[in-house]
């Protein structure tokens, strides 16, 4: 056994302590400037805490939670040993600074609010919610509130502190998607490449460039209040406001008012859109030119660029979830419409380039009691006056088929026109029909039935969608434990045509998942973003559309997220008469911008030339990736855990020094409450180590191999209570006091040596496990 030495503190330590703080327990670590330091897991290094748990301060378990009196008697446990009023002058300040931290603690936890913040937000929240700005600060939303937060008990105030998180981050989050814009520019660049028949030959050529198609799109949504706030009238408000006091407390009233805020965001919204495109044309005229010499020559010359409005369209859509709400005299309660209950009703409108209106109702139904739903959606389209003609009727219906299948149905009839014998039965009241004059004013929409399937991609089981938005490097290869893979088929008819269509699309290169939800709030609590090193995966989409008439279009496009909220993407396909087109795509937040280069006719679209215009651009992504990107990512990881790792060792000389002068204040008062528990045969420490300990089943080399311990007898001794000692599994244990860290993200083990009624005892437990004693398993000789 090794030597034991008394450092003049009160600590004795079971392996002797250097003068040097690159030398901790006798054990030399590497110098700052060696690479080769402890191997540690990325993830633990990064989750490695920082600021102290005030649980495992006042040693005081988190779940269950603690009550009052435990605080109350934590607290005052901790104050006989460090209030700097019983501590002799040389240790005043340290006792000051320590006692510090003990009563921050204690005024956090025995706060309810406060400890539920804490709980959720740590230290800092609770600062930053308490100061000014914060929810509780000043000028925060507790002093707006009409009902006091202050009479809101623990569970009623974690309620309402939930919900005001959740409108606070939805606020930020519709200021930057509550607008949806797109722009696309066309180029031509078709002279790129050409092929030669006869001699069986691509050629490629440096394109001249100029801008083909344009289009621009624009979006916005807002919300619109609850149909039974319209038509509810001023007593019955009043009626239902005296009914609320006289059923629930002050907290019930404002969660009813919450309730009715998230109905009028929730329930029901309106949507405008607008969006032209066209073509770019670049006319020429012709000029009669004369030179200096007198000699003529007659030029079409080019002149600027004109935009063709081709399509033009300008439309609001209205829809609302239909609730039966029980606090309130609606709508539906007093006419017979209950089985609108739970329905969606939609109305949208047009009015470029043609006026058209448009209904829509959808409602799940369960046809037999115990089976998935049926989601029945019915729809009529007005593009013209119902005297000129009948509506565009269409249905639809789709079924869950597991938890991330569904198989849809719809059909529409296309244009209709009134029968002839209803025209002439009804010509003496009204004229049915439309006038010769407006017979193609409106482009004719012919019938169609679709049937498809899409099977959805699994959730990332992580903690943490959007069109936005990096554990170790994967090595290079396909992720196949999270691929998200999603899947499509529809087959499409028409009169006198038809066709199948393909999507399939997954990640790819990455076990990441490829879109994380931008919430971290929701009615359970605080769920933060993880962060990870590992690179964003590819998304990769492949889809294909075969026509009855054997023609076949299809596309590749790969999206990869470069920033929290930004996404590019390069794709090629053959779609129309476009011929082949490479199209690179910029988004942000439902800002899109997309640049589609026709770089081929499709009258020379071959094989072979597909199969370029793959591989060329996919084998330089790859090259790109792996030679240059993932080698950059590796370098700044490994450079980033090397930084955190010489942090966290000059931080082992300042933590010991704390932990040898807490365990100097605490020494007297613990020796004298062990010797009254040694008189009374009670639980007396008489020896505590904590640190770590290698490996006996495995060869390990270097550090990893030697053992690295700290004296924690003092401490270990200041946690019994009335001869029982009681260490929850879930206290940081180097954060309890006179404790610290000596081997950061290395394995540590508690190991206590106690006398319990005269007899030995040894009781050992993990950072993972707690410690009870005495118990008798714990007995060694008796």
């Amino acid at each position: 056994m090794p030597s034991s030495s008394n450092d003049g503190s009160g600590m004795t330590t079971g392996i002797h302590h250097g003068s040097s703080s690159s030398n901790i327990n006798g054990i030399p670590y590497p110098p700052e400037e060696s690479e080769d330091v402890l191997d540690a897991d990325p993830s633990l290094l990064r989750e490695y805490p920082d600021d102290v748990d005030y649980y495992s301060l006042l040693g005081l378990s988190k779940h269950p939670p603690p009550t009052d009196s435990r605080i109350r008697s934590a607290y005052r446990t901790l104050t006989l040993s460090f209030h700097p009023d019983k501590q002799p002058l040389h240790l005043r300040e340290a006792a000051e600074n320590q006692f510090e931290k003990i009563r921050e603690a204690y005024e956090t936890l025995i706060d309810p609010k406060k400890r539920t913040i804490y709980d959720l937000l740590g230290a800092k929240g609770v600062r930053r919610e308490w100061s000014a700005g914060g929810v509780m600060g000043r000028g925060g939303v507790a002093e707006k509130q009409q009902i006091g937060v202050k009479a809101m008990n623990a569970d009623e105030f974690r309620h309402w502190f939930l919900e005001t998180m959740k409108a606070r981050e939805r606020q930020v989050v519709n200021s930057l998607v509550h607008a949806r814009g797109s722009i696309s520019l066309g180029i031509d660049a078709t002279s790129m490449i050409s092929t030669v028949e006869s001699e069986d030959s691509i050629y490629f050529h440096f394109p001249s460039l100029h801008p083909a198609s344009y289009s621009i799109g624009y979006s916005f949504k807002a919300p619109l209040p609850a149909i039974s706030n319209l038509f509810s009238s001023i007593d019955e408000k009043e009626e239902i406001e005296s009914g609320d006091e006289e059923r629930g407390s002050q907290y019930d009233r404002d969660e009813n008012s919450t309730h009715t805020n998230q109905s009028t965001s929730e329930v029901g919204e309106i949507s405008i859109t607008a969006s032209v495109g066209g073509q770019i044309r670049t006319p020429t005229r012709t000029f009669d030119l004369t030179y200096e010499g007198g000699s003529t020559e007659t030029k079409d010359l080019p002149l600027p660029p004109l935009l063709i409005a081709k399509n033009i369209s300008l439309g609001a859509s209205v829809s609302h979830n239909v609730r039966n709400d029980d606090h309130a005299k609606s709508l539906y309660r007093k006419i017979p419409l209950s089985f609108m209950d739970g329905a969606n009703v939609g109305i949208s409108g047009q009015l470029l380039p043609y006026p058209l209106f448009e209904t829509s109702f959808s409602k799940p139904i369960i046809p037999f009691p115990g089976t998935k739903p049926l989601t029945i959606r019915f729809s009529s389209i007005f593009p013209r006056s119902p005297i000129s003609a009948p509506p565009i009727i269409g249905i639809e219906v789709s079924r869950r088929l597991g938890l991330r299948q569904h198989l849809y149905c719809s059909w529409s009839s296309g244009s209709l026109s009134w029968p002839f014998f209803l025209q002439r039965r009804l010509s003496p009241i009204i004229r049915l029909g439309i006038a010769p004059i407006l017979a193609f004013s409106i482009p004719v929409q012919v019938s169609k039935l679709q049937i498809g399937y899409i099977s959805l991609p699994k959730q990332s089981v992580s903690p943490r969608n959007n069109d936005a938005g990096d554990s170790t490097l994967v090595g290079e290869g396909a992720d196949h434990e999270n691929p998200a893979e999603f899947w499509q088929f529809q087959a499409s008819a028409f009169p006198g045509s038809g066709s199948i269509a393909v999507t399939y699309s997954r990640n790819m290169f990455s076990r990441k998942a490829d879109d994380f939800p931008i919430s971290e709030w929701n009615s359970e609590g605080y769920h933060p973003l993880p962060k990870s090193n590992e690179p964003s995966p590819i998304r990769l989409e492949i889809e294909t559309t075969a026509n009855l008439d054997l023609s076949l279009s299809w596309s590749i496009l790969g999206t990869r997220r470069v920033g929290n909220f930004t996404s590019l993407g390069l794709g090629i396909g053959v779609s129309g008469g476009k011929g082949l087109v490479i199209t690179v795509s910029w988004s942000r937040l439902g800002q899109k911008i997309n640049l589609p280069i026709a770089i081929c006719p499709l009258g020379l679209v071959n094989p072979d030339v597909a199969a370029l215009a793959v591989v060329i651009p996919w084998a330089t992504y790859c090259g790109i990736e792996f030679g240059y990107t993932r080698r950059r990512e590796r370098r700044r990881l490994r450079l980033e855990l090397s930084k955190r790792q010489r942090a966290l060792r000059k931080l082992i000389s300042k933590k010991k020094y704390e932990s040898q002068q807490a365990i100097s204040l605490m020494s007297d008062q613990v020796r004298r409450r062990q010797a009254k528990e040694e008189v009374q045969g009670g639980l007396v420490i008489t020896r505590a180590e904590y640190g770590y300990i290698p490996p006996l089943d495995r060869g390990v080399n270097g550090d990893a191999a030697q053992k690295r311990v700290i004296d924690v007898k003092i401490p270990v001794a200041a946690l019994v209570d009335h001869s029982q000692l009681v260490i929850p599994r879930d206290i940081i244990k180097f954060q309890i006091i006179g404790f610290y860290d000596p081997t950061p993200l290395l394995p540590k083990t508690l190991k206590i040596w106690y006398t319990f009624n005269g007899y030995e005892h040894i009781a050992e437990a993990n950072d993972s496990e707690g410690i009870i004693c005495p118990m008798r398993s714990q007995m060694v000789s008796k």
